[in-house]
């Protein structure tokens, strides 16, 4: 994992402007809440109200 220890990855390719929106979203909530597990958690359960699971499940956490 390249010395780090999370890493997002996607298990598809997503267009642009819906991986754009997921990217600021996570990194927002991050910035506010400080636990990336939670973050992440939280921009899922946003993305899920708005968008099918095609723009934002292809999105993982990996430790």
């Amino acid at each position: 994992m390249a010395g780090v220890r999370y890493l997002i990855m996607s298990l598809w390719q997503v267009p642009d402007e819906e991986t754009a929106e997921f990217m600021i979203l996570f990194y927002s909530k991050l910035l506010i809440q400080k636990d990336i597990r939670q973050a992440f958690s939280d921009t899922q359960k946003e993305m899920r109200a708005k968008y099918d699971p095609y723009y934002w499940a292809a999105f993982v956490l990996v430790e």
